[in-house]
């Protein structure tokens, strides 16, 4: 497995989360023009998990993340 470091958006996505249980996409935001497309890759990679509608929850993968934004990446190619 090897370290990846998320972008600077997309960590400090995950900073503004970090201390809510729940939060909406508003709650993230960084007010850039790419907080969606931002926002949907961290859905989509496992780092907030959608617990109803139009709420999410801080996952496992995005609290180890939020600390010094690195974050575990398995390559799916067996090497």
């Amino acid at each position: 497995m090897a370290q990846l470091s998320l972008s600077e958006n997309k960590w400090r996505m995950v900073r503004r989360v970090c201390r809510k249980k729940r939060f909406r996409y508003e709650d993230a935001r960084n007010m850039t023009r790419h907080d969606q497309v931002h926002f949907d890759w961290l859905v989509a990679e496992g780092f907030f998990v959608q617990t109803g509608e139009g709420l999410y929850e801080l996952a496992g993968k995005g609290k180890d993340a939020a600390d010094l934004g690195y974050y575990e990446w398995e390559s799916a190619v067996g090497l």
